[in-house]
């Protein structure tokens, strides 16, 4: 009976490890692929190249616009603040003098079908190859973007799962039809490590994890519809110079700017979803692997220390 039991420990030691190595392993493999990027940078019948960023006015929006527009493309950028939008238009065009940017202005709060319908006649006589649905973000309203869902109004309820949910489906839904039918595209959703199910986000989160699985049934269905179109949902985490987050970066919590580096470098990895940045694709491992008991004591205290130590948007010029 002894014997059993060693032997029964043994086995599962190895499998253990085992699963541990492929884990480790699967991770590894996409971040030794080359960016596919380039592959949707060209033109047809004349037309450049386009790409479209929801949520450029700043943090990581606008930090993919600059490295899309370092790397070739022509940039539309969205977001619902024409100053804020005209500003960062003016940064690119005198940082890109030989790329053209075109500002697309729609409150992502706001998801009337007539707005998408607009959208699409400004946006027709694009070549558009390149989709980056980036725009959301946390509507609650304490430090760090973070609330209980009993300390929200019901209107910033509202506005949350049009922001996280109903704009980036009905947008993307836009835009199908006027993707190349001759020539590769891929569309970007961006995600959240919040997806795991993190308390004090529990709208925020659960919004995610529904563009999870909209992004892998979008790819799915290209496959069978548009095999031209490819899709990824990007799981990202902790980034400072965004809306609820400023301060000095960290290897965890790494500017925008590196976050958008590491996101552009990730397409065309052959993996649905992933987190791009390579810290923090070891995290979603190790969470994975985590008990749910375990799971629960740490996300309950880490949003308990993000609360405490999180900023106010009036606290911003506090911080470095």
């Amino acid at each position: 009976m002894e014997l059993s039991f060693t032997s029964l420990f043994a086995g599962l030691g190895i499998l253990t490890a085992g699963i541990v190595a492929a884990a480790t392993i699967d991770t590894i493999l996409p971040f030794l692929r080359p960016s596919q990027l380039q592959r949707y940078l060209y033109s047809r019948n004349g037309k450049p190249a386009w790409a479209l960023v929801t949520g450029a006015s700043d943090g990581i929006g606008k930090a993919f616009s600059h490295e899309l527009a370092s790397k070739g493309f022509n940039v539309v950028l969205h977001g619902r603040n024409p100053a804020k939008l005209q500003k960062v238009k003016q940064e690119l065009q005198t940082a890109f003098p030989q790329r053209d940017f075109r500002i697309l202005i729609a409150d992502a709060t706001r998801c009337d079908p007539k707005i998408f319908e607009d959208i699409a006649d400004q946006l027709a006589d694009l070549h558009i190859t390149l989709v980056v649905s980036n725009a959301g973000a946390s509507t609650a309203t304490g430090p760090g973007g973070t609330g209980s869902l009993e300390s929200q109004t019901l209107q910033t309820v509202a506005d949350g799962v049009n922001l996280n949910v109903v704009f980036p489906t009905m947008l993307v839904r836009t835009l199908l039809p006027l993707l190349p039918k001759d020539g590769p595209a891929f569309i970007v959703i961006v995600g959240s490590m919040a997806d795991f199910g993190f308390p004090l986000l529990a709208s925020y989160g659960a919004s995610k994890s529904y563009l999870n699985v909209f992004a892998k049934a979008l790819g799915r269905e290209m496959r069978l519809t548009r095999p031209n179109i490819e899709t990824i949902y990007l799981r990202l985490s902790s980034t400072t110079g965004v809306s609820h987050t400023w301060g000095p970066p960290s290897l965890f919590k790494p500017h925008s700017t590196t976050m958008a580096k590491a996101a552009l470098a990730r397409i065309g990895c052959g993996r649905p979803v992933i987190a791009p940045y390579w810290p923090h694709a070891i995290l979603s491992v190790i969470t994975e692997l985590l008990p749910r008991g375990v799971q629960d004591d740490v996300f309950g205290k880490e949003m308990l220390k993000l609360q405490r130590e999180g900023l106010n948007p009036e606290d911003k010029t506090k911080s470095t």
